[in-house]
């Protein structure tokens, strides 16, 4: 399970994520909708700790993860493919 609890990301004094909860169970697919500017890429990096979050916390399997490095994340089995960088193009979906 993955969760989010009261979490917040800011650039400076910009708030653009600000009380997020959010909960996805094992074996369930969610879509993070939004039209431009709406902070989808910003949640995405800061998930993945390439950005800081500024408040809040991260569970992944009931672990708190907020406080590991980007890195260590990955490790963990948190992980990002921005869109449009064509890094699986030349694999099937079944790999």
């Amino acid at each position: 399970m993955f969760e989010l609890s009261d979490y917040g990301v800011a650039y400076g004094q910009s708030d653009v994520i600000s009380g997020m909860d959010l909960t996805v169970n094992k074996n369930e697919i969610v879509a993070i909708l939004g039209r431009n500017g709406m902070g989808k890429t910003t949640l995405m990096k800061s998930l993945i700790g390439m950005i800081p979050s500024k408040s809040g916390s991260i569970k992944l399997d009931g672990k708190e993860i907020s406080g590991l490095k980007s890195h260590e994340r990955v490790g963990a089995g948190v992980g990002f493919v921005p869109q449009g960088r064509m890094i699986f193009s030349t694999m099937t979906v079944s790999e």
